[in-house]
């Protein structure tokens, strides 16, 4: 993933909690953190506290203000989901409670209402950097009413049981919420400046594209140059027939946006109607597609190519780093590669030469899924150039292989994660081929691999490089491996006389990102970090400010 550079996506999104998990959450935690306040204040503070503030301080403190936000924010942004606001509210709560141990601390009564502000302060701006980054900039203005709501319900508590009885005015607490009201409308002038620039120079909207991701939301970039890629079909016929597809497309940049999904959507629409998986080749992010409403001129490129009943054995070739595998097939050459430590590739490295409509290069991309890899070949490097020679050693090696008859079996399963395998006899050769629609390989994929390689002569695992789920990039750990058992063992099953064939269509005219790709991942990148440093610094200030 590390040449995707979108590993910060991967830091900072994981999978949240389940809706009754975290209403029981709130609900728990709400008198445990007011006994906690009520032992910590009685403990530090020159004050004593009545045991009564337990319960009441656990309603109308921690659990109240904290109910009725989420419900707000569920009910009044459009399409935000309920999970999400009782996570900000649980985020929130516990801020509140941190700042009410710093508050038993607290040594004057200067000290402690510079306190209560502050935390106030740090609710609102908690709400609104939260909630702009996943709704959008569009909705600032009720962004900014909804991420006030929590601070207003604790101020008139706290002048309903504390401020009236020690005297303080309704005039000093409308001071107070204007210095927190300014204080939110200055984040809220950086957010949109934050925005401005990346957008000025991504030509996209930062939050736009964050809350996409979040939300899973199928978008176009107004990027990319006008291409019309080669989609390769590769099929097999044993009375039911297996599509293939192979498009010199990448599937990315991420989530909704692009061609994110190219993969998961293509094995959708080919298994709609018939049975078919998607195969990876060698390209970079600059052949992601712009715009995903494009997969389905992809889709109409799947051709159907003329088909024969012999192909030659699989061989394999390997150098240092690089291992081959490939047959021959009418005249034409199936060839699967993978390569230690290498992300992606220029697509001229390997096919610079080579006629698509004779030789399909599929990319194994079955790497560890969590590996960090930083590593692009790109086209005229001396990387390229070994690469290169190795890829025509091997078409040389299979340029007079001898053909025989074909067999074949397979089964693909669709589920979250799809799952093809097939089965191919060649002359008394076995050999497997599986892939899986994830961005590189599990530990207990790669262990079936090798048990898998005591029953056939080869084993050739491979993963489509899918960038359909951030969450999956980020946390994905396990496969489910009975299923790969079963895929497998029906696939076995399946095996009988079969024809093969394979053919290549140019798409309608489509936008891949191309150079564009760079300036969006430089700007987005950059950006993001000096926004990260420059909240920090913002909060740092305002701390230092208040005291």
């Amino acid at each position: 993933m590390g040449s995707d550079n979108v590993d910060i996506f991967k830091h900072i999104v994981f999978k949240l909690p389940s809706l009754p998990t975290q209403i029981i959450a709130l609900v728990v935690l709400s008198p445990l953190y007011a006994t906690l306040m009520y032992l910590a204040l009685n403990k530090f503070a020159p004050i004593e506290i009545q045991p009564w503030i337990i319960p009441v301080g656990a309603i109308v403190i921690f659990l109240g203000p904290f109910f009725i936000a989420a419900e707000l924010f569920y009910h009044s942004l459009p399409d935000y989901p309920r999970h999400w606001s009782y996570f900000l509210a649980l985020t929130t709560q516990l801020f509140l409670f941190i700042y009410a141990l710093i508050l038993s601390g607290a040594d004057t009564g200067m000290n402690a209402w510079q306190i209560i502000w502050l935390a106030l302060i740090t609710v609102s701006l908690t709400n609104v950097s939260v909630l702009t980054v996943s709704v959008g900039s569009q909705r600032l203005g009720q962004i900014i009413l909804l991420s006030l709501s929590q601070p207003l319900l604790l101020i008139g508590v706290f002048q309903f049981f504390i401020g009236q009885n020690i005297g303080v005015s309704e005039a000093s607490l409308l001071v107070n919420f204007g210095v927190l009201l300014a204080v939110v409308v200055i984040l809220v002038l950086f957010l949109k400046l934050f925005d401005y620039l990346i957008g000025n120079n991504a030509n996209v909207s930062a939050f736009r594209l964050t809350s996409g991701l979040l939300k899973g939301e199928r978008s176009a970039l107004d990027l990319g140059y006008p291409a019309r890629p080669d989609v390769q079909t590769l099929t097999i016929d044993n009375g039911k027939k297996l599509t293939l597809a192979a498009p010199w497309i990448h599937p990315g940049p991420l989530g909704g946006f692009g061609g994110g999904k190219l993969s998961s959507e293509v094995i959708e629409r080919l298994n709609d109607t018939g049975t078919g998986f998607f195969l990876h080749v060698p390209c970079t992010h600059k052949e992601d597609l712009a715009d995903p409403a494009d997969v389905a001129k992809v889709i109409d490129a799947i051709g159907n190519p003329e088909t024969v009943s012999t192909a030659s054995r699989l061989h394999s070739l390997e150098h240092d780093d690089l291992h081959f595998y490939g047959r021959t097939v009418d005249g034409k050459k199936i060839v699967f590669f993978e390569a230690e430590g290498i992300d992606d590739y220029h697509p001229g490295v390997f096919m610079r030469n080579i006629s698509k409509d004779d030789v399909l290069l599929v990319d194994m991309h079955n790497h560890h899924i969590h590996a960090e890899l930083d590593r692009e070949i790109q086209y005229g490097t001396e990387d390229a150039a070994r690469l290169k020679r190795c890829f025509d050693d091997f078409l040389e090696l299979l340029e007079d292989a001898e053909t025989y008859p074909y067999s074949v079996g397979f089964a693909v399963h669709c589920d979250e994660h799809p799952l093809m395998a097939l089965v191919e006899e060649v002359d008394g050769q076995r050999t497997l081929l599986f892939g899986v629609d994830t961005n590189g390989i599990t530990d207990d994929l790669r262990e079936q691999r090798e048990r898998l390689q005591q029953e056939f002569d080869d084993v050739i695992l491979f993963s489509t490089d899918t960038h359909a789920s951030v969450h999956d990039l980020a946390n994905m750990k396990g496969f489910d491996v009975a299923t790969v058992t079963d895929t497998v063992q029906h696939a076995v099953e399946r095996v009988s006389d079969a024809r093969i064939g394979l053919t290549n269509v140019q798409t309608d005219r489509l936008r891949l990102l191309k150079l564009d790709y760079s300036g969006l991942v430089f700007s987005v990148n950059i950006l993001i970090r000096l926004a990260i440093i420059s909240l920090v610094a913002f909060y740092a200030s305002l701390v230092l400010w208040v005291f």
